[in-house]
C-alpha cells in the first residue's frame, strides 16, 4: 500500500502578496492544500484602521481578489484552502466571500471561518479575573498602558483548523491562528495527530514537525529563494518565483520542493535560511500546540530543487498563549528631501541644521524628531560606519528623511508646512514631492503578554454558497 503524502504549498506570504504563484500551482494541481498566512502583528493594526472606518471590514481584502480568481480554479481542482485572512472580522470576511462565490454561480462551497481570539471587549473581564495582562518585557501590568485600546487578538492553535477541516469546509478564513498552525491543522486533519490531551513523545515529534513544515513555508517564496542571503548572487530568475510545496508523511517528515516550470530555487540553504527567521530560540521555538526543539533535525538534498526533513522533537505545548494588544500610539509625519552633486553631503547637512532651528521657533509639542541621511544611515543609522565627509561630498546624490512623532495633528501639519520654505530658501539643488512622505500617520503600538488558554473561547462556524 502506497504511503500517504499530503501536499501543502504556502501560497502567500503576506497581506498583499501576489495571487500568481499560487494561480500556477493551481494550474498544475501541484497540492491538495494552499495555506494562506496573511497576518502579521502589524497587519492587526492596518486592519484595526479599516474596521474603525467601517465596521463590516477588518479583514485582509485581498480576498476579494482571490475570491474572484484563485479560489474557484481552486476548488475545481480539489484543492482546499486554510488562510488566517479573515484578520480581525472572520464572520464578515466569509460572508464576502460567500457573496463573491455566489455571484460566480459556484454553489456547495463550505466556508469556514474561526472566532475566539478577538479578546478585546474581553479586557475589562480579565482584570477582575485577576489576570493582570503584564507586558511581556518590561513585567508592568497593563493598568499602566495610558493609551487606547486598538484591538487584541491572542494567538491560537491548530485545533479549530483541524475541526473545520474534518467538518468538510472547502476553505478556511481564520483570525490569529498562529502562522505555522494553519499547516498544523491541515496535517492533524489529514493524518489524525492528536492536538489535546496529552500527547506521546511520538506525537509530540509529529506536531513539532508540522509546526516545522508550516515555518518554512508560512512566507511564501522566502523559502523558495526569495530574500535569500544564503543564495546570493541569485542565479536563478526571481520575476516568476515559484513558491514552496511541502510534501508530508504521516510521521512528518518532509520534502519541500516548488514548481519546475517558474522560477526561484530550493536548496538546503533557502530551508535552513527561514527556518532560522523569527525563532527566537531554535532549542524551544514557543507556539500554542508544541515547543519545537530544531536542534537534531536533519536536511539533506535529494535532488534538484528537492529538500528532505525530519527529526524535530516536541515538547508539551505552553499552559499560556500570548496576546497582543494594540494602542494608540499618536501620530508620525515625515518627509523626504533629496540634494544633488557637488556638495551632496554638506547640503544635508545644512539643510537638517535649517529645520531643527525652524522648529525651535515654533510652538510644537513634538516627542521626538529624527534625521536620516539615505545613503549614509537611512538604514543602518549609527550601526554601520559613516564614510569620509569628502567621499560623501562626491555622491551624485543623498537624501534627508525628516520624521517626528506628537500627540496631535495640528503639530504634524504646522511642522511639515513650516520647512517647506527651504525648497527656495535653503542649500541649493533640493528635490521634495509632497506625496514622497505622509502628515499625521497613526501610530500604533503592541503591549505583548500572557494568558490562560483556558480563558479562550474558540468556536468553528461554517456557511454555506
Amino acid at each position: 500500500m502506497e504511503e500517504k503524502v499530503v501536499r501543502i504549498a504556502g501560497a502567500q506570504g503576506f497581506y498583499g502578496d501576489s495571487p500568481l504563484a499560487a494561480m500556477h500551482i493551481v494550474q498544475e494541481k501541484a497540492a491538495d492544500y494552499l495555506m494562506h498566512d496573511a497576518l502579521a502583528e502589524l497587519t492587526l493594526s492596518i486592519l484595526q484602521k479599516d474596521r474603525q472606518k467601517d465596521p463590516t471590514l477588518g479583514y485582509a481584502r485581498d480576498i476579494e481578489l482571490l475570491a474572484r480568481t484563485l479560489y474557484p480554479a481552486a476548488f475545481s481542482s480539489g484543492i482546499r484552502i486554510v488562510s488566517n485572512s479573515g484578520g480581525l472580522n472572520p464572520p464578515s470576511a466569509a460572508a464576502r466571500v460567500a457573496e463573491i462565490l455566489r455571484k460566480q454561480g459556484l454553489t456547495g462551497i463550505k466556508i469556514a471561518y474561526i472566532t475566539g481570539d478577538d479578546l478585546l471587549s474581553r479586557i475589562p473581564e480579565l482584570h477582575k479575573q485577576g489576570i493582570y495582562l503584564n507586558h511581556l518585557d518590561t513585567g508592568e501590568p497593563f493598568s499602566t498602558a495610558a493609551n487606547q485600546i486598538t484591538h487584541a487578538n491572542v494567538y491560537i492553535g491548530a485545533r479549530s483548523v483541524k475541526e473545520a477541516l474534518d467538518r468538510g469546509a472547502d476553505i478556511i478564513l481564520a483570525g490569529r491562528v498562529a502562522d505555522p498552525c494553519l499547516t498544523l491543522g491541515i496535517l492533524a486533519h489529514a493524518f489524525n495527530w492528536p492536538l489535546e490531551g496529552q500527547p506521546s513523545q511520538q506525537d509530540l515529534d509529529k506536531l513539532a514537525c508540522g509546526i516545522t513544515v508550516g515555518h518554512v513555508i508560512e512566507c511564501g517564496g522566502q523559502a523558495s529563494g526569495g530574500n535569500s542571503y544564503a543564495e546570493w548572487p541569485m542565479d536563478y530568475p526571481i520575476h516568476n518565483l515559484a513558491y514552496p510545496i511541502a510534501h508530508v508523511r504521516e510521521d512528518g517528515s518532509a520534502i519541500f520542493t516548488r514548481l519546475k516550470s517558474q522560477g526561484g530555487k530550493v536548496s538546503r540553504n533557502t530551508i535552513r535560511e527561514q527556518l532560522v527567521y523569527e525563532i527566537h530560540d531554535p532549542a524551544n521555538y514557543i507556539t500554542p500546540d508544541v515547543i519545537v526543539d530544531l536542534t537534531h533535525i536533519e536536511l539533506k538534498e535529494t535532488g534538484p530543487d528537492e529538500v528532505f526533513f525530519s527529526g524535530a522533537k516536541g515538547k508539551p505545548r505552553p499552559e499560556k498563549l500570548k496576546l497582543a494588544i494594540g494602542l494608540f500610539g499618536g501620530y508620525i509625519s515625515e518627509q523626504f528631501f533629496f540634494f544633488s552633486w557637488p556638495y551632496a553631503y554638506e547640503k544635508c547637512l545644512k539643510f537638517i541644521d535649517a529645520v531643527k532651528k525652524i522648529w525651535e521657533n515654533l510652538p510644537l509639542q513634538i516627542e521626538r524628531a529624527d534625521f536620516a541621511i539615505v545613503g549614509v544611515n537611512g538604514i543602518h543609522q549609527g550601526a554601520a560606519p559613516t564614510p569620509s565627509r569628502q567621499w560623501l561630498n562626491e555622491a551624485n546624490e543623498l537624501g534627508v528623511r525628516v520624521a517626528i512623532r506628537h500627540a496631535d495633528e495640528r503639530t504634524g501639519r504646522m511642522a511639515m508646512s513650516a520647512i517647506t520654505c527651504l525648497g527656495l530658501n535653503g542649500p541649493p539643488g533640493l528635490n521634495s514631492m509632497p506625496g514622497w512622505g505622509k502628515t499625521n500617520r497613526v501610530k500604533l503600538s503592541l503591549w505583548p503578554t500572557l494568558v490562560p488558554r483556558e480563558i479562550v473561547e474558540e468556536k468553528v462556524e461554517i456557511i454555506e454558497t
